[in-house]
């Protein structure tokens, strides 16, 4: 799968576009009021949970 999002030319995650780990806890508190996003979750998510896939989007690659 990753070798397909590489073969699109896509950027490696949030770091490839700006984003560092300082930003973490600012992107975990903004997505936490957006109940848009937050509703489709197949399981309920907290502030850490939230924090935990913005760490782990920072690179796929």
């Amino acid at each position: 799968m990753i070798d397909l999002i590489r073969a699109t030319g896509m950027p490696n995650g949030l770091a490839a576009i700006g984003f560092t780990d300082a930003d973490v806890d600012a992107l975990a508190a903004g997505t936490l009021p957006q109940h848009r996003v937050t509703k489709l979750s197949p399981r309920p998510a907290d502030e850490d949970d939230l924090r935990g896939l913005f760490r782990d989007a920072m690179s796929y690659w």
